[in-house]
Parts: structure tokens; C-alpha cells; sequence
């Protein structure tokens, strides 16, 4: 019998989803004005370290891989979707993209791409004493290298792997709990106070350290500076996600639109890439908030219908069939 799916969870998962669109909505015209790029630059301070975190979260065996549930569920779609991304852009742009050319995951697929290795390698850092401090060492050591972030998609892999093992830690340790902390009687007051102390500390922070993917040398930084600028990221990046969850779990409405994520964070990448930051730039920047809000919602929420999971699951699974034609045969989805 399948686990109950926590609805809080998955409130918090849609609340999160729609930032994630519109902070890519906002990639196309955050130049334009401060204010875009200053909200532009909050959202990256948490909001996908807040997706990873609750990747490690939810995996309740840490000791070992469920390759079956790996291939179909993560690397299947993280094929098909790479497919679809770089035909659009043979088909628009007459090239494949900059990324395949550097050997990285294409734009937003960094994120299936790292998943995949942090599943693979949970169950060996688990078994560490102090894991997340070996990971954390591992990203300060990284970034202190010098090579292209985006190379591979290995730098980011490394900066955001510390938010995944946390988050798994947060669901073994009764202290750390995320359930336990949000659902506190003063945790929205402190989660509203958390956000605006956020907020402050991105306007410090480059946004190619928001990125993950580009190195202390890259951005100009000293070894220690750069430590220290990445110790202030992990504590406010880690602070946000609790205030978030706190604000969010209780939008029972979208737990729904939370279980289908994956497909919303796959396919609205070619629509805002293709057809929004071409259109958006060209209206003023009053203006350009509201468009860029209501634009997200409408585009979280359709792609969250069955028709839309009907397509995704219908091209993971020819992509099943012509890769692993047995596996898939045998066992059905």
C-alpha cells in the first residue's frame, strides 16, 4: 500500500513551484529595473534550495537506492525532457544549445540531473559521521577550484547537495523536524520576520552565488571572503526555507497542483524561454510585475491539469520503451 502523501508538503511544494516560475519569468527582464533584479535575486536565495531540501525530506530509506524507482521516475524523464529542450532549440535557434556543447544539463534540467547523483551518493554520505559537514566541506573546497561551474553540472551538484542532506537529516532528527517547527504557533510571525532578514541578505550576495554554479574566483572573491559569503548563503538560504514552509503549509487548496511538480518544473521551461521573455521586456515596468505574477499562476495551474501529466507520462514512457523495451514491458508502469 502507498504512504500517505502529506498535504502540507505538498502545499509548500506548489507554493514553491509558482516562484519557480515566476523567478524564471523574471530572468527574461530583471535587467530592466533594481527592484526585478533585487526579487529576483530573493527567490534565488531559497527557493530552489528549498526544492532540494525537500527532495532529501521525503526519502525515508537512506541506506540504499531504489534503482527502479530512480530510472522511471527520474532519469527517464530527465532524458525525455533533454530531448524535448534541445530539439526546441534546433528548431528555433537552427543549434544545439550552449549547454550541451559545455557537456551540462540543459537550463533548468540542472536540477533532475543533480537529483539523480544525490540519490545515488545518499545512502554513502549517510553513513559518515557528520555528514552534512563533509558535504559542506566539499562545497567550500569546490568552489574554491578554478574550471567552469557549468561544466558537467558538477558545481552546482556540490553548493546545493548540502540542502538535500539537510534535509534528510531534518526528517531522521526530531530536533531539526520541518513538521515540528512550522506548525508552531508563532512560526508564521517568525517566518514573516525570517524572510524580510532574507531578503536584506541577498541584496548582498552576487547572484552567481545564488546560481551555485560559479566559483570564488569567478566572482572575484578572496578564499576567505568567498567562504565566508557562502556560510552567510547556507544560514539564510536555510533560514528562508523554514519561514517559507511555515507561511505556506497551510494553502491545503494547492495540494493537488504540489503532487504534480515535476511536470509543472519540466515543461514550463520552453514556454517562458520561447514565448514570454521575448514579449515581456516590451512592457513597462509597472506593468511588468503584474504580467509576470499572473502569467506564473496561470502557467503553474494549466500545466498542473491531467492533460499535461498525461503528455509528460506519455513521453517518459516512450522513452522507456526505446531504451529499456523489457524492463518496461515486464513490469508495466
Amino acid at each position: 500500500m502507498a504512504s500517505q502523501r502529506d498535504p502540507r508538503l505538498d502545499s509548500i511544494k506548489a507554493s514553491l513551484m509558482f516562484l519557480v516560475v515566476f523567478g524564471h519569468l523574471l530572468e527574461g527582464i530583471k535587467s530592466t529595473a533594481p527592484l526585478l533584479s533585487q526579487i529576483y535575486d530573493f527567490l534565488y536565495l531559497f527557493h530552489m534550495p528549498a526544492f532540494v531540501f525537500l527532495s532529501g525530506y521525503v526519502i525515508k530509506d537512506n541506506q540504499g537506492v531504489n534503482y527502479r524507482t530512480l530510472v522511471r521516475h527520474i532519469i527517464m524523464p530527465f532524458i525525455t525532457l533533454s530531448v524535448f529542450y534541445e530539439l526546441l532549440e534546433l528548431l528555433i535557434n537552427h543549434q544545439f544549445s550552449q549547454y550541451i556543447r559545455s557537456g551540462a544539463p540543459n537550463w533548468i534540467l540542472w536540477y533532475l540531473y543533480s537529483l539523480i547523483i544525490w540519490k545515488l551518493l545518499l545512502p554513502i554520505i549517510m553513513r559518515l559521521r557528520f555528514p552534512l559537514c563533509w558535504v559542506l566541506l566539499a562545497s567550500f573546497a569546490f568552489s574554491l577550484l578554478h574550471f567552469d561551474g557549468y561544466a558537467f553540472g558538477i558545481l552546482r551538484s556540490v553548493i546545493f547537495f548540502p540542502f538535500f542532506i539537510a534535509g534528510n537529516i531534518a526528517r531522521e532528527n526530531q530536533y531539526f523536524s520541518l513538521t515540528r517547527w512550522i506548525t508552531k504557533s508563532y512560526a508564521p510571525a517568525a517566518g514573516v520576520l525570517i524572510l524580510i532578514i532574507g531578503y536584506g541578505v541577498s541584496l548582498y550576495l552576487d547572484t552567481g552565488l545564488l546560481y551555485g554554479s560559479v566559483t570564488n574566483a569567478s566572482l572575484g572573491y578572496t578564499p576567505l571572503a568567498g567562504i565566508m559569503l557562502r556560510t552567510l548563503y547556507y544560514l539564510a538560504a536555510l533560514g528562508c526555507i523554514y519561514a517559507f514552509c511555515a507561511l505556506t503549509q497551510a494553502a491545503t487548496m494547492l495540494a493537488q497542483m504540489g503532487t504534480r511538480t515535476l511536470v509543472i518544473y519540466g515543461l514550463h521551461g520552453p514556454a517562458v524561454k520561447f514565448a514570454f521573455w521575448p514579449l515581456i521586456p516590451n512592457v513597462h515596468t509597472p506593468w511588468q510585475i503584474i504580467i509576470t505574477s499572473v502569467t506564473a499562476i496561470l502557467l503553474t495551474w494549466l500545466l498542473s491539469r491531467d492533460v499535461a501529466q498525461k503528455v509528460f507520462n506519455s513521453g517518459t514512457q516512450w522513452t522507456g520503451l526505446l531504451l529499456m523495451p523489457r524492463s518496461y514491458t515486464e513490469s508495466g508502469r
